[in-house]
C-alpha cells in the first residue's frame, strides 16, 4: 500500500518534458534518425505517423529558437528532420493532402495534439518567433499565440504543398 501512494504522488508531480535530437558538431546524424526513430505505424496508421512527425518537426523548429538559433537554421533542422522520419519510416506525406491540397482534417486533428506536446517551448518561442515588442506581448496575447503556432504550421506545410 505504501508503495502504491509513493507510486501514485511521484506520477502526480508535475514533469517539464523536453524532447529534441542529439545534435554533434555536424549537426543531426540524420541516416542515424532515419535507421533508428520508428513510429508504430502499423499498430496506428500512417495519417497518424505522420501527423505525429510532423509535430516532432514543429517542435524541434521551437526547441531550435529556444536555444537561439536563427530561423532559417531552426526551420532547416525542422525540415531534415521531417524527412528522415518519413524516409525511415516509409511514409508518403503527399498521402495527407486531400484534392484541393489541405491537410486532412483527421490529420490536422492529430498534428496539432502532437504539435502541443512542446507547448510550454512553444510559448518561451513565441517572442523570438514574432520579434513583437514586450508591451505587446501580456500573457493574454502569447497564450493566444501560442494556441494559434500549432495551426499557422500547418497552414505553411499547406502553402508550401500549393506552391505559394
Amino acid at each position: 500500500m505504501k508503495l502504491f501512494f509513493i507510486t501514485l504522488l511521484f506520477l502526480s508531480l508535475p514533469l517539464k518534458v523536453h524532447a529534441g535530437f542529439p545534435e554533434g558538431k555536424n549537426g543531426f546524424d540524420i541516416k542515424k534518425i532515419e535507421n533508428n526513430f520508428k513510429l508504430p505505424c502499423d499498430e496506428i496508421g500512417n495519417d497518424k505517423c505522420i501527423a505525429r512527425s510532423i509535430g516532432i518537426a514543429a517542435c524541434t523548429l521551437v526547441f531550435g529558437i529556444e536555444a537561439n538559433k536563427e530561423l532559417p537554421e531552426s526551420i532547416k533542422n525542422s525540415d531534415l528532420i521531417f524527412r528522415a522520419l518519413m524516409k525511415g519510416n516509409n511514409l508518403d506525406v503527399n498521402s495527407i493532402f486531400d484534392e484541393n491540397l489541405s491537410i486532412k482534417n483527421n490529420v490536422k486533428e492529430e498534428a496539432i495534439k502532437s504539435i502541443n506536446w512542446c507547448r510550454e517551448n512553444i510559448k518561451l518561442s513565441i517572442p523570438k518567433l514574432t520579434n513583437l515588442p514586450k508591451e505587446d506581448l501580456d500573457e493574454k496575447k502569447l497564450e493566444e499565440l501560442t494556441e494559434t503556432f500549432p495551426k499557422f504550421y500547418l497552414h505553411t506545410l499547406e502553402t508550401i504543398r500549393r506552391g505559394e
